[in-house]
């Protein structure tokens, strides 16, 4: 049985079984991103009722745990789901959740990108695949999966970034600037792959281009933050303006 929370959360069995009730889907959410430890019952009621919770709680939980151990049964596990002392346990394996697998693969791919790139790119392309949408937005407004949200999508545009470093030092700049113009516009304050869009367009001998970005990002950033871009970037937009020989170097995870 495996538990996929990279989209529409689902158990996949025999079949895929969609998860139904927001609060079964909550509970099933925070189980997955923490299978094979434990998660209190205190965890779970605030993670479903925050400073609000019913006047019969444990009732009212042990009835939702109930729901979601018929589902697990019909997915053929119905040993999967543990009752421990003030709480419950996931019984699976890391494999069995899509979003260790995905950090697996995708920490392999960094490790990968400066010396063996074509390694990197299948490991963090393997490891794109297995998302199917937004991560966690059917688990309901619970801070911890909320948490989980912005760290998992944080790394998925971490991967992004390393798929494209990894393209980069294989020579393939000018599908990568078009591909990566995509990622700047939908994280416009993203330094990290402004920074590879710059050093694409360069390689793609579109110099000007790559200045442009510079400074588009450079207004962004003052305008939204009041800040200005890292060290990074700007010694990258040194670099450019000075057609520094080492532009052309490999390049280091993201």
């Amino acid at each position: 049985m495996e538990i996929a929370i990279l989209g529409p959360l689902t158990v996949i069995g025999k079949s895929r079984l969609p998860v139904g009730g927001t609060k079964v889907r909550a509970i099933l959410a925070l189980l997955a991103l923490n299978a094979g430890s434990v998660v209190s019952c205190q965890d779970l009621a605030d993670e479903l009722w925050d400073d609000c919770p019913p006047r019969t709680t444990k009732n009212t939980l042990q009835a939702h745990i109930a729901r979601l151990r018929r589902l697990l049964e019909d997915a053929g596990r119905p040993d999967a789901l543990q009752t421990v002392s003030q709480g419950y346990l996931l019984d699976l394996s890391p494999d069995a959740i899509d979003a260790e697998r995905f950090h697996r693969l995708a920490s392999s791919g960094a490790q990968r990108v400066a010396d063996h790139p074509q390694a990197a790119v299948e490991h963090l392309e393997q490891a794109l695949r297995l998302w199917r949408g937004p991560v966690l937005l059917d688990a309901g407004p619970g801070a911890r999966c909320r948490s989980a949200a912005l760290w998992l999508n944080d790394s998925r545009v971490a991967a992004h970034e390393n798929l494209m470093a990894a393209r980069l030092a294989l020579g393939d700049e000018r599908a990568v600037a078009s591909e990566l113009e995509s990622l700047a516009a939908q994280h416009p304050l993203r330094e990290g792959l402004h920074d590879l869009l710059m050093l694409a367009l360069y390689r793609a001998d579109r110099q000007a281009d790559a200045i442009e970005v510079f400074h588009r990002l450079r207004q962004r950033l003052r305008d939204d933050l009041g800040l200005q871009p890292g060290l990074q970037v700007q010694r990258r937009y040194r670099a450019i303006l000075d057609q520094d020989p080492a532009l052309t170097t490999p390049l280091r995870a993201a």
